[in-house]
Order: C-alpha cells, then sequence, then structure tokens
C-alpha cells in the first residue's frame, strides 16, 4: 500500500494509510494518521489534501489521551451537487447561504430602485 507522506510543519506528520474512490456517491475517502504535538485542525487537514475547500469534508479527528497520533477522516466529493445531495447543510453554512441571499436581494433591491 503508497502511503502519502507530508510534513506541515516541525511538528506535524500526515500519513494517508486508506484511499478509495467511490464513484456510487461520486467521492474519494482517504483515512489520515496524523502525528502531532498538539491537535490538529480541520483547516489543516483540508490544506494537506490540496483539494477544492468547499468539496473537502473533514468527519473529525480522533486522539487517544497522551499520546500524538491522531486519525482522521476525509471526504473529497467531485462536484457541489453531489455533495449537496448526501452531506448535511450546517447551521452555519446555513447562516451564511442566508446572509449571502439576503444581501443579493437587498442589492438586486436598490439596483432596481436606481
Amino acid at each position: 500500500m503508497d502511503y502519502l507522506l507530508l510534513r506541515l510543519n516541525k511538528n506535524m506528520e500526515i500519513k494517508t494509510i486508506k484511499h478509495i474512490k467511490n464513484p456510487l456517491l461520486h467521492r474519494e475517502e482517504y483515512v489520515l494518521h496524523i502525528s502531532s504535538s498538539s491537535n490538529p485542525s480541520f483547516a489543516d487537514i483540508i490544506k494537506h489534501m490540496g483539494k477544492n475547500e468547499e468539496l473537502t469534508i473533514v468527519n473529525g479527528v480522533k486522539g487517544n489521551f497522551g499520546t500524538n497520533e491522531f486519525h482522521s477522516e476525509v471526504t473529497v466529493y467531485d462536484s457541489k451537487e453531489a455533495r449537496n445531495k448526501i452531506e448535511k447543510i450546517s447551521r452555519k453554512e446555513r447562516r451564511k447561504l442566508a446572509e449571502e441571499a439576503k444581501k443579493q436581494a437587498e442589492a438586486a433591491k436598490a439596483a432596481g430602485t436606481q
């Protein structure tokens, strides 16, 4: 099995343990092993993947107490439509989408009145 090794900084090392292409759900699934002196953030993991941030989902970072070893499961979708069909939209994303829609409506209203 091929392992992809990336050292993000002096304290973090990430290996890809498993990579599965899932054509039925239009996505790729990864299992990562992370060695780090501190708990890695979702942003660090997404940066490591090097894929589109909107299509990359980190399903969690799990570690055992007292060790510097972590496991993470990451899903990368082929398209935004495939992601929206399977993944639930979080409250944070729903608020962000609602704010953007509100701003667009206000801009359209302002442009229509001028």
